[in-house]
């Protein structure tokens, strides 16, 4: 991994050290098994390994050897025997094969590397859990296809990224119990020369259970749902990360990034703040995908044995635990300092007329309009309407949009005039409905003679007196309180609040 983008925990999981220290416990653990076994004395166990322990390993020396050998494990054996007397070099990786060695080790290196993002998890999940909590009761309007829909509280959108990100890293979770097998079974994992007892009792001392089954190498199926989960924890966080840009563009954001302040945006264009922490949460999930499909790709493999699969294991394993752990540290720095505009969300939500509460709108006119002969479908042309009606444009605005510019300058007077324009009134569906003023829209097929229906049977529901509640009934459509009011269900169930 490039050194933008590596976690420095990770990159000593996956060093050569690491790797070639944990070749050297299975080595021993198999010389340790067999001394425990009775095969061998002790004797011969403790001098091998008090040798070795104290005799650092020589990744250089190693290096070499495997260019000229072509072999790295036989490379690594070849520095390791030439420490000991040459009478020990008969118990020294006996009966065993290359993946005899390096499988277990290969399995450890994932499993430590799932302990550093496990750790990240921690500060993560919290870091969602304390944001829906500081957001409880900031209103805005959710989108649905991009368009508005009803409202939510911005707590309760970030319940949804929780509850995403809970279930992808749990799956992670289960994946990893298979971390807990390997095998010490031979060239092609039959035993051989080598006594099962030896696997068992060597695999026991370094916090394995055997596989059987296996070949020469551990079955790929079984490491293959690791890859898996995280890239589907890597879409989530992705997910996350484009929720965010989306409410990022400019206009009225919604959010924003943190952006600090001696960074710079477009060196073009100084007014910009780019949302470059949550587009690289979109290529790091690219990355892994592309990680993810080279590792499931390994569960084919010729028969007993071939080596296609080494190559990409050096490479698609550090890095696909790289691009998380970097995912998770920006994704987590970005929440921690997400700009949320409380203002905007409010204005939006006044803007958009108040069709966050069609919905609602549309049952109660179901119920209060059944005895007047209006279907369904009436009813839901009486709020589809209404609702095409409070968005159609002042006379002034509709002549703009409707100009056809013949230069510039001309089309710099009409901004002009879009800049002295006074302030919008917004009419909200509340009243719209309310007052009875549904009228013809261009954007719908209708006939005046049908709407003059919808106005009467308004009226009569509104003015007739016969219902002295219905005016707070309706009023009450549109508060806040009463359409989040099955948000603290959510909270309860899944915060325990």
């Amino acid at each position: 991994m490039v050194p933008r983008y590596e976690n420095l925990d990770i990159k000593k999981v996956f060093s050569d050290k690491s790797k070639l220290d944990l070749w050297q416990k299975t080595e021993l653990a198999v010389i340790e098994a067999m001394a425990k076994l009775g095969l061998i004395d002790v004797i011969y166990y403790n001098e091998i390994k008090n040798t070795l322990i104290n005799i650092p390993i020589d990744i250089e020396w190693c290096e070499k050897e495997d260019k000229k050998i072509h072999h790295d494990l036989n490379a690594f054996l070849h520095e390791r025997l030439k420490n000991l007397d040459s009478r020990l070099h008969q118990y020294f990786h006996k009966n065993i094969t290359s993946y005899d060695t390096e499988e277990p080790a290969f399995a450890r290196s994932l499993s430590d590397a799932s302990e550093i993002i496990k750790l990240l998890n921690i500060t993560l999940e919290n870091t969602l859990k304390n944001l829906a909590v500081k957001y409880r009761y900031v209103i805005m309007n959710a989108r649905t296809h991009g368009q508005e829909a009803e409202m939510q509280s911005f707590g309760s959108r970030v319940l949804t990224w929780l509850c995403d990100y809970k279930i992808a890293y749990n799956a992670f979770l289960y994946s990893l119990d298979n971390l807990k097998y390997s095998k010490l079974s031979g060239a092609i994992g039959k035993y051989g020369s080598l006594d099962p007892k030896i696997e068992e009792e060597a695999l026991s001392i370094l916090g394995f259970v055997p596989f059987y089954g296996s070949t020469q190498i551990m079955p790929r199926i079984l490491y293959a749902p690791i890859a898996q989960s995280l890239c589907n924890l890597l879409l989530v966080i992705q997910k996350i990360g484009l929720d965010i840009r989306l409410a990022s563009r400019s206009g009225k954001p919604l959010m924003q990034e943190p952006f600090k302040k001696k960074q710079t945006g477009s060196s073009a264009m100084p007014h910009k703040k780019n949302t470059i922490r949550t587009e690289q949460l979109e290529g790091m999930a690219r990355m892994a995908k592309g990680y993810m499909i080279m590792i499931t790709d390994n569960i084919s493999t010729w028969e007993e044995r071939a080596i296609e699969q080494s190559s990409v294991e050096r490479v698609a394993w550090q890095d696909l635990f790289h691009v998380t752990a970097q995912s998770l540290k920006v994704l987590n720095g970005v929440l921690n300092g997400l700009q949320v505009y409380q203002d905007n969300m409010l204005q939006e939500i006044v803007e958009s007329r108040g069709v966050y509460a069609s919905s609602e709108v549309k049952e109660f006119l179901k119920e209060k309009l059944s005895e007047t002969g209006l279907s369904y479908e009436d009813v839901y042309k009486i709020v589809q309407l209404a609702s095409f009606n409070v968005f159609e444009p002042s006379s002034k605005k509709k002549t703009i949009r409707e100009a056809n510019f013949l230069n510039h300058v001309e089309s710099y007077a009409f901004l002009m005039q879009v800049e002295n324009m006074e302030p919008q009134k917004y009419v909200s569906i509340r009243d719209h409905i309310f007052q009875a003023k549904l009228h013809i829209s261009e954007n719908l097929e209708i006939t005046q003679e049908k709407i003059d229906i919808y106005n009467e049977a308004l009226v009569k529901l509104f003015y007739s007196g016969t219902n002295k509640n219905i005016i707070n009934e309706w009023d009450k459509l549109f508060d806040p309180t009463f359409l989040l009011k099955n948000e603290n269900f959510l909270f309860e169930k899944i915060l325990n609040m």
